[in-house]
């Protein structure tokens, strides 16, 4: 599809970092791609992030097609190591603006003007930033109706010898086998948290909030985990256990990671909140990609060698979990489910998926749900096919010196169990194959992604899929599963926020009850349209829509059409 779609874009790696040297740290674990109605037509544009030369805005044309408007719009960004970001209407005006992360050239908030141009107002806003920065997401966390702002960053990699053509800092190697065996959070940079004060100033109050956790701290997910209408936050951390926080709604968080979830993963990379069961509380999906480098590195030879070695992995050891994060190198490798063997009390070593039990019960069922998977980044969630019940795509691979691992999609069966579908579905194998048409250091350089979201590129009502990969082009995915009804909500708000994120959905078709949230970036470097997409199977008709828009305001629509995108204002009152 993407050579349909007009859109010419290439992630472009620092080839001194990750080519004809290859170095062990984040210089390998690429940039975000972001979807938001820019211009605000009523269609899902596109926003990829690069490395080395400028990032992409893509406008979408309404026929399946992109414009190139990157320069157009002044967000090119064309000398700074882009790594995430988020869209958001900070200002309430109607257009959404755009946050950039970046390792150490600087973080950048640009304005929507609203003509097709934005400008950078980083230092007036007063939410700059020089570090090590990753994921970025906009939520209203204290309630007031506009858009706060949360950071997250990682620990040092670089030294202070710049690269000024390339404008990019020199890496050094990061010590994993000793990072790998400490089991307490690595020390890294503090996250920030923004707090929108209006007229377009913000304080940064990370730290008396409670979430300025110094920890190699990927990205962030946020929902109202007990429905007490604040919303919560998970921050994910690369190198140690992650941090669930709980709104206070005095402006502070409490951290409640041990005593809801007991463990989670060692590597986490990319989180997500989502309803996995249709009971209307928001479960936690969370990919571990750091525990997966014990993983044998690119075998010397054929091509063919190296695939069967992919298949040997996926059929061996889809569903393990391990000891340590050296894998099966460490001693007993079927050791599924048994945490009692792990070492370390607050960490697993794979996937994590958290059961939202209600009254703060949270049950890790990864493994028994068929989502444990290797070389994970970035989790999105959506109904693919329309049957009722959430889908996930897993962003996946490593690239140099590893081989070809591939990009994962899970059917969610409606029964707690999800059915691995991607060759099924025609996303794998990928398109001009598993290899670039180049070689580092001898060996083939295998394609790998690293984010991805989902968007309704073609206007046809269903969900489509966006994967912004390591060193080449995107893919762009249509979907062609969908033979179901749906529903597509765009919510409006007044005296809330104006993107509404934070607001609750419920959905009543005949026996089918569904609950979904209007959310900012999440998943990792990823940002998937704000519409609200319910599949709704064979059922033609929907019974009524319940819409919590804030604490207190709810309401009530009988009837509505299905097979359309329906615009929804905050009422009065």
């Amino acid at each position: 599809m993407l050579q349909r779609s007009n859109i010419d874009f290439t992630h472009s790696f620092i080839d001194r970092e990750t080519g004809s040297v290859w170095k062990l740290n984040q210089y390998d674990h690429g940039s975000g791609v972001l979807v938001a109605d820019v211009n605000q037509d009523g269609r899902d544009d596109v926003y990829f992030l690069n490395f080395v030369g400028n990032n992409g805005l893509w406008i979408n044309r309404g026929d399946g097609t992109f414009e190139d408007a990157t320069q157009a719009a002044g967000v090119e960004m064309a000398t700074v190591i882009s790594v995430g970001g988020a869209f958001g209407d900070f200002d309430n005006d109607g257009d959404p603006d755009l946050y950039v992360t970046s390792y150490r050239g600087g973080n950048r908030l640009f304005r929507n003007r609203g003509d097709g141009t934005f400008e950078d107002v980083t230092s007036d806003a007063g939410v700059g930033y020089s570090g090590h920065s990753s994921g970025a997401t906009w939520f209203d966390y204290d309630n007031d109706g506009m858009l706060d702002l949360y950071v997250s960053n990682i620990g040092a990699f670089t030294i202070d010898t710049i690269v000024e053509q390339a404008g990019y800092y020199v890496g050094f190697f990061l010590p994993f086998p000793d990072m790998a065996r400490t089991y307490d959070r690595n020390r890294g940079e503090e996250n920030l948290l923004f707090r929108n004060l209006g007229e377009g100033k913000f304080i940064q109050v990370a730290e008396k909030a409670g979430v300025a956790t110094a920890g190699w701290n990927g990205d962030s997910s946020v929902a109202d985990i007990d429905g007490d209408g604040w919303q919560d936050l998970y921050v994910t951390d690369m190198f140690g256990p992650d941090s669930l926080y709980r709104n206070l709604g005095n402006g502070a968080f409490e951290e409640v990671t041990d005593a809801l979830l007991e463990r989670t993963s060692w590597g986490a990379v990319g989180a997500r909140f989502f309803d996995a069961n249709n009971d209307g509380r928001p479960d936690l999906y969370v990919v571990d990609m750091h525990s997966d480098m014990w993983m044998s590195q690119t075998w010397k030879g054929s091509r063919q060698k190296m695939e069967e070695a992919t298949d040997r992995f996926t059929l061996g050891f889809a569903k393990a979990k391990f000891p340590t994060p050296f894998g099966p190198q460490a001693g007993d490798e079927d050791i599924a489910g048994d945490f009692s063997k792990i070492p370390h009390p607050d960490v697993l070593y794979g996937n994590s998926f958290f059961l939202n039990r209600g009254n703060d019960r949270w049950t890790e069922l990864s493994d028994r749900a068929n989502l444990e998977t290797f070389w994970p980044w970035a989790v999105v969630n959506g109904d693919l096919d329309d049957d009722g019940w959430q889908d996930i795509f897993v962003a996946s691979g490593m690239g140099y010196p590893y081989y070809y691992w591939p990009n994962r999609l899970f059917r969610n069966g409606g029964d707690g169990i999800f059915e691995e579908v991607v060759r099924k579905w025609g996303i794998e194998p990928v398109p001009g194959g598993r290899y670039l048409n180049r070689e580092i250091q001898g060996t083939p350089m295998c394609r790998s992604s690293r984010s991805a979201a989902f968007l309704d590129h073609d206007g046809d009502g269903d969900l489509d899929i966006v994967v912004a990969n390591f060193n080449h082009e995107p893919y762009l995915v249509q979907n062609n599963q969908s033979s179901g009804n749906h529903l597509n909500l765009k919510l409006v708000g007044r005296t809330i926020n104006r993107d509404a994120v934070g607001s609750r959905v419920e959905l009543f078709a005949g026996d089918m009850r569904q609950v979904q949230w209007v959310t900012g970036a999440s998943g990792y470097l990823s940002q998937s349209t704000l519409n609200v997409h319910f599949g709704l199977g064979d059922r033609k008709s929907v019974d009524r829509l319940v819409i919590h828009w804030a604490p207190g305001k709810v309401q009530d629509i009988s009837g509505p059409d299905t097979d359309r995108l329906l615009i929804l204002t905050e009422p009065d009152g």
